[in-house]
């Protein structure tokens, strides 16, 4: 909001065009929210690499051991521990939103090239996330990769740097090798981005205009 408040007013002026505003906006957003939620991401990466989750548990013990994860972190890393790949988490998420923005954006300008109404319809909006989601999903998944090795339980304790992971993979696997393992879940992570992006682009905004939009 606050980086939204400073760059619509120089659109608005005609210093920058509104999609480049909106989509900064969405940037510095992204890179305030990677920080904030680096901890809990670094978290909940552990407890599925933890080799200790794949054993058959009930649900009580497996609830507390994945409650236990944080303080065993800071117990035997220290605090900054849970900062660990923050960086570049927050890289990309600054990617991420600024990417779906703006191919979202552009999506929407082709469509509405396109049509003889002159506007678009909700569901012309949403194909137009779906494509922008699309790209972002390609665009990113590099880092995305990156954040969960780094945060990986088998890094526990290492200082890792994203350059060194990428070069000891490529050398170990190849080209080949390598794009699979970037390429594994990323069906998943396609739908994740899609929703996300028709959700905050498209309907996020009815919902406001609906709550809002007559006060």
């Amino acid at each position: 909001a606050a980086a939204s408040g400073f760059l619509k007013p120089l659109a608005q002026d005609g210093k920058l065009p509104m999609i480049v505003a909106l989509s900064f906006a969405g940037a510095f957003g992204g890179l305030f929210q990677g920080y904030v939620l680096s901890p809990t991401l670094l978290l909940k990466t552990r407890v599925m690499t933890n080799d200790v989750f794949r054993e058959n548990m009930n649900f009580m013990k497996t609830t507390w051991l994945s409650l236990t994860i944080g303080c065993d972190v800071v117990r035997n890393e220290g605090l900054l521990a849970l900062m660990k790949g923050s960086n570049i988490f927050a890289i990309k998420r600054m990617f991420d939103w600024f990417t779906r923005y703006i191919f979202s954006d552009m999506f929407e300008a082709l469509l509405l090239n396109l049509s003889t109404t002159g506007t678009l319809t909700t569901g012309e909006k949403i194909v137009a996330s779906l494509m922008g989601g699309t790209l972002s999903t390609f665009s990113t998944l590099p880092l995305d990769v990156l954040v969960a090795k780094s945060q990986d339980a088998k890094n526990a304790g290492e200082a890792v740097s994203a350059w060194d992971m990428f070069k000891a993979e490529l050398d170990e696997k190849g080209w080949s090798g390598l794009g699979k393992s970037y390429m594994n879940g990323f069906e998943a992570r396609l739908a994740h981005v899609c929703l996300t992006t028709i959700v905050m682009k498209t309907f996020a905004p009815i919902v406001y205009d609906k709550l809002f939009g007559n006060k």
